[in-house]
């Protein structure tokens, strides 16, 4: 095992460690077995018996690249492989999922994927889906009483009433996943003349009770109870009429508001020439101020394209762009996208992933800057293939999804494996790159035919890797250089958690957080080495050099997309537009994002603090020449981990700005 730096193990920790039954949390190698259990129970039920001599060294010789932080898996494996809710629930392993959203049954299945913390890439659908009966004016909540000592209620389903003469339409929901999300399938379904709803959300347990499979901790009845009344009110607005494009829209974000137990995540997407696509490029204007539009600022809204766009078109967007703060709206060039992946329908969240409709994001990664010799680099490619297509032997016929989820899987097997640590092998030439691409094609064919399963239709992308680039030390994110040489990252953490006392004691700042009174910030040092700076120790990378390392991994290595943003200076917009007339072949989807000036503090942004904070060498060797290495007996904590989402998708073509 290599040798992890402080911040590695601070933020494996905070992420990705499990509570132990006896107290405490997992360390980093107890994770790791347990991923490789996990492995193990995919192979052996996908083959019908137990693993060969040959077998179990390939998954030794895995668990050592993973110890080594050579390869990972996707966080969602990291936090959940080899866990009753990984055999139980299998779409739990997949972080990120696509749809087209028609149906009533469209709507429960991002209901049910966002209540198991799966980010959402929809493309709303106008034709099916419509308002109510006629317009209900008075809706009643009844809230749950439930306090933590009652814990779960054991009413885990729904009960539905409709009273003809009181026109009362009364909907019960139950305390389980299930029920919540057939609980907005029957509200959205709901033709009952009702002049009264009343949601009864008396079963539900309380407030920051620990769901037992997960280990999130329940938002309880508020968030779902408030938005649930803001869903009924849209289809009373819109009664006997057909919901447009831009309300289903509105219908997503109210649902990726409901999942509190992480961060919710969703990317829409509506053709350019749609007739609702002017008011969707501006759909979140005013979100940010205005409560009622609130719930629009949880997703990413990109136009796709499927003819190339003028030079004109593009300024208009840029203008757009810039006016609205550098990031929105996106755009993208549906035409390659489905050039690259024929099924091609809507992207994952964070856009590495051309999915199609129904069809989920699946992911393992490689850190490139930790090898110097091209075959070996390979070799783990080729394992972490191999890896990644066992993660595609799943079941998704839960009873909730519709099973087309299901016989997506089983016909495009659809693989994601990564590369991180991109700008720390600069060396890597055209040929290099399609010399790995082939590695890893033949490593995820090599595992279909074993199994007797198809080959997977699609096998490399670029994820953007924040946390999981943090956890392996990668020298950058995915394709993203770090901001400067010398960083101080700042690190969120509860108070209490051990791990802060031992950091503490080993001489790293830790300061109280100054909007969370019960957490506090941990500054670590970073140091991006092997990475060109273009002579100097600040991230000043034009626009179009940053899109063309975009272009070379797109042209040699990958099969979907390169998840990067590209940090730019609004002076820098034509030769953008340039770049993009000129190579649209070679483009899918980035994201933009204004370059942050690496010399300026958070005193100068009007901030508390940077999470991270570029520094001079001077300031970075006096910090660490006063840190002392960590105690070796040092406990991990208890607390309940965040989701990886967050920070993996905070470099990345982000769905929440």
């Amino acid at each position: 095992m290599s040798e992890m730096s402080a911040r590695a193990l601070a933020v494996f920790q905070r992420t990705y460690s499990r509570p132990l039954p006896d107290g405490g949390a997992e360390t980093f190698e107890q994770a790791i077995r347990r991923v490789k259990g996990h492995q193990l129970w995919l192979w052996e039920r996908a083959q019908g018996t137990q693993l060969t001599d040959d077998q179990y060294t390939e998954l030794d010789r895995l668990e050592q690249l993973m110890l080594a932080r050579e390869v990972l898996p996707t966080g969602r494996t990291m936090w959940l492989g080899g866990t009753e809710i990984a055999r139980t629930r299998e779409l739990s392993q997949f972080a990120c999922a696509s749809l087209a959203v028609r149906t009533v049954y469209d709507v429960v299945d991002v209901t049910w994927l966002l209540l198991n913390g799966c980010g959402i890439g929809g493309k709303p659908w106008s034709g099916v889906l419509n308002g109510f009966a006629r317009p209900i004016r008075d809706v009643q909540v009844i809230r749950s009483t439930r306090t933590l000592a009652d814990g779960p209620s054991g009413e885990d389903h729904n009960t539905e009433t409709w009273d003809p003469a009181t026109r009362t339409w009364t909907i019960r929901i139950g305390d389980s996943g299930e029920a919540w999300a057939k609980a907005v399938g029957k509200l959205v379904a709901g033709k009952h003349p009702a002049e009264i709803l009343i949601l009864d959300f008396s079963p539900v347990r309380a407030e920051g009770s620990r769901l037992s499979r997960y280990g999130w901790r329940s938002a309880g009845d508020t968030v779902i109870s408030a938005e649930m009344v803001k869903i009924a009110a849209m289809f009373s607005r819109r009664a006997g009429q057909l919901l447009s494009k831009l309300d289903v829209c509105d219908l997503i974000n109210h649902l990726g508001v409901i999942q509190t137990g992480r961060r919710g995540a969703e990317i829409l997407v509506i053709d350019e020439g749609d007739d609702e696509i002017d008011g969707f490029i501006r759909f979140k204007e005013g979100a940010y101020a205005d409560p009622a539009r609130h719930h629009r600022q949880y997703s990413n809204n990109t136009m796709m394209f499927w003819e190339r766009p003028t030079r004109a078109r593009l300024e208009e967007i840029f203008a757009m762009i810039v006016a609205g703060g550098g990031s929105e709206p996106g755009f993208a060039n549906a035409a390659q996208a489905r050039l690259r992946a024929p099924w091609f329908m809507a992207p994952n969240p964070c856009f590495e992933v051309l999915n199609a409709d129904k069809g989920f994001c699946n992911l393992f990664e490689t850190d490139v800057s930790k090898f110097t010799y091209l075959g070996d680099l390979c070799e783990a490619l080729r394992l972490a293939a191999r890896a990644n297509y066992r993660q595609t032997l799943v079941n998704l016929d839960d009873g909730i999804l519709q099973r087309s989820w299901h016989e997506n899987n089983e016909y495009l097997r659809l693989c994601g494996v990564s590369i991180t640590g991109v700008v720390g092998r600069p060396d890597l030439t055209a040929h290099d790159l399609k010399t790995m691409r082939d590695a890893a094609v033949q490593g995820a064919w090599s595992m279909a035919d074993e199994v007797g399963a198809p080959r997977p239709k699609n096998v490399t992308c670029v994820k953007p890797s924040g946390t999981m680039g943090k956890v392996m030390d990668a020298p950058g994110e995915g394709n993203h250089k770090p901001l400067g040489r010398y960083i101080f990252n700042s690190i969120v953490y509860d108070r209490t958690d051990p791990l802060v006392a031992a950091l503490r004691d080993a001489g790293y700042d830790v300061r109280p957080h100054p909007t969370a009174e019960t957490q506090v910030l941990v500054k670590f040092p970073v140091e991006a080495k092997g990475v060109d700076f273009c002579g100097g120790d600040l991230n000043l990378e034009p626009a179009t050099a940053q899109l063309d390392r975009y272009k070379l991994l797109m042209d040699w290595w990958c099969d979907q997309n390169v998840s990067q943003t590209i940090y730019y200076d609004p002076t820098e917009v034509p030769a953008i537009i340039d770049w993009l007339l000129a190579n649209w072949d070679s483009y899918v989807g980035v994201s933009f994002a204004f370059r942050t000036d690496p010399t300026k503090t958070a005193t100068d942004f009007g901030a508390a603090y940077l999470p991270q904070a570029v520094v001079t060498h001077e300031e970075f060797e006096e910090y660490v020449a006063q840190l002392r290495p960590l105690a070796a007996d040092v406990q991990l904590g208890s607390a309940v981990p965040v989701d990886e989402l967050e920070d993996d998708c905070e470099t990345g073509v982000c769905p929440v700005r």
